[in-house]
């Protein structure tokens, strides 16, 4: 993993036979800030063949986080910090979800069915594991354990609508157990009246939390927030830019993390 010299533009790593599950994104000022993105591709390891869905469903909210991946990309420039993102879609397994449950390889997304993750033998189980979930899982635990007092942001996105239902918020922060980093950032988001910011919105992290933050970030008591952007407002690069741009102004602001552009 490197940095271009005198560049203040991290570089995103090569990928190698042995960390293709990830890219990786390493910081150049704020280096004890840790931008994650679970579900940042919809791309598949070879020989899976779209897991049996029609050509269209990949490119689809179901595959992947909208979006996040490049807003991601972008604040870790903004910022100078570091990154690591997934590089196989959720569907494949979900990196955020605990291994064996019915959420890691979902036979049902959103009403659509995955053919291939239907009845998935335990051999099959492991061996998307193997690929995907503990490269991943172990370069996290590695970062975590090299940083000193590290801050970490969990970036995703959501659908505008859920269940036939419009959801408002055009940006939601999550919290379980880290609530006072999460009240801050919802505060200041506030501030700018333009926004609806939801307060543990879309969803709840108390009643379904991520495995990223319960089983990685919340055992070692770190810092971290979780970000929820609508995927509407993201979709395009000038969205990205725009949310990227106000994102790294908060954390600048409210977090003391140096903007190396300002």
């Amino acid at each position: 993993m490197r940095t271009q010299r005198g560049s203040k533009i991290p570089v995103t790593t090569a990928p190698k036979p042995q960390d293709i599950a990830f890219e990786a994104i390493e910081g150049t000022h704020n280096s004890n800030l840790l931008l994650l993105c679970d579900h940042a591709s919809n791309s598949l390891p070879d020989g899976w063949d779209g897991l049996g869905l029609s050509p269209e469903r990949p490119e689809q909210h179901i595959a992947w986080d909208i979006g996040a991946a490049a807003v991601t990309r972008r604040l870790a420039q903004l910022l100078g910090a570091s990154a690591l993102l997934t590089r196989y879609s959720r569907l494949f397994i979900d990196c955020n979800r605990a291994l064996g449950t019915p959420s890691s390889i979902p036979e049902v997304s959103d009403g659509v069915a995955v053919p291939a993750n239907r009845a998935v033998a335990a051999e099959e189980a492991a061996r998307r594991a193997d690929i995907a979930y503990h490269p991943y899982h172990r370069e996290l635990s590695r970062r975590l354990e090299l940083l000193n007092d590290p801050f970490v942001v969990a970036m995703h996105s959501c659908t505008p609508i859920f269940a036939g239902v419009a959801r408002p918020w055009h940006v939601g922060v999550l919290w379980r157990q880290d609530v006072a980093n999460a009240e801050c950032l919802i505060a200041a988001l506030a501030r700018d009246k333009s926004l609806c910011a939801g307060n543990n919105q879309p969803y709840s992290a108390l009643e379904t939390p991520g495995y990223t933050v319960e089983g990685a970030l919340e055992p070692r008591k770190l810092r971290h927030v979780i970000i929820e952007i609508r995927q509407d407002l993201i979709t395009g690069s000038a969205g990205v830019e725009a949310w990227a741009d106000r994102l790294a102004k908060l954390f600048a602001g409210e977090f003391g993390f140096v903007d190396p552009q300002s």
